[in-house]
């Protein structure tokens, strides 16, 4: 069964690196600083835990009223397909419906986000990092 938390692994952030290099984004966690500024720069974190194992992880950053960007969903790909990130955006969500959450997705992504109760829009802008 999985089990939903706001606290990262007590082990550090050695799990959470590992779950975003299984999920491609070995960029992100390539400086360590960074990767932490990451973390604590989120106004919402949601962590899915089998047993005491890490396996999914979503992130926002918000002003809490009138905005919020999630910047990453990412579950273990062996615990992909089984409603887990569905349930960390949703957590997400919960209770900010006075709030306008945006987010940046691949195309292969883009069912999964629209059956999450989001919709395409033509009216963003963004200014890619340069890493």
């Amino acid at each position: 069964m999985i089990e939903y938390r706001d606290t990262a692994p007590p082990e550090g952030l050695d799990p959470l690196a590992r779950l975003f290099d299984s999920v491609g984004w070995q960029g992100r966690t390539r400086d360590r600083e960074r990767f932490a500024q990451m973390v604590r720069g989120s106004a919402l974190n949601v962590f899915a835990y089998d047993v005491e194992n890490l396996v999914g992880y979503a992130r926002a950053i918000s002003d809490g009223a009138f905005s919020a960007y999630i910047g990453a969903v990412a579950v273990l790909p062996e615990y992909q397909r089984q409603g887990i990130g569905r349930e960390l955006v949703r957590r997400l969500l919960d209770g900010r419906d006075h709030l306008t959450f945006v987010l940046h997705a691949d195309p292969k992504n883009h069912l999964f986000y629209l059956r999450s109760g989001f919709s395409l829009s033509s009216e963003m802008f963004r200014r890619k990092r340069s890493w």
